[in-house]
């Protein structure tokens, strides 16, 4: 049996040093976008993650809040208590949108794996990303 221990950095939006391991910069995605525009309907199936794929690996999305807002005003205010994908009703309020509206994940949090597994539930909040709609 191979034993050994991994150090897990705790979570900023600026690089993470770690023993020997150099560092990491650490954004949440959506389909693969940290921000800027996203043509949502060829990524309504995507999911939240992050960039670095040390942190995808040891951490998880659980939960997150969806604004979508156009021409500055709030539309509707979701939640995702179960996962890091779009829910039905999500996907639903995206297709009413147009070009320019903007998507607001925020309240994301996450769980580590390695205590998810030994259900430990220490829950981190990831903070936010801004997406606008092509």
């Amino acid at each position: 049996m191979l034993l050994f221990t991994v150090a897990k950095p705790g979570f900023s939006q600026q690089p993470m040093k770690r023993e020997s391991r150099g560092s990491h910069s650490v954004k949440t995605t959506f389909g693969g976008i940290a921000k800027g525009e996203i043509d949502i309907i060829n990524h309504v199936e995507d999911s939240l993650a992050f960039t670095d794929p040390y942190i995808s690996y040891w951490y998880r999305v659980v939960s997150f809040h969806l604004a979508v807002k156009c021409n500055g005003v709030v539309l509707k205010y979701m939640e995702n208590k179960s996962g890091n994908k779009l829910t039905a009703e999500m996907k639903e309020a995206i297709r009413e949108l147009h070009n320019g509206c903007s998507l607001t994940f925020d309240g994301i949090k996450t769980v580590d794996r390695d205590q998810d597994m030994r259900n430990i539930k220490n829950v981190y909040d990831f903070g936010m990303l801004k997406l606008t709609l092509k």
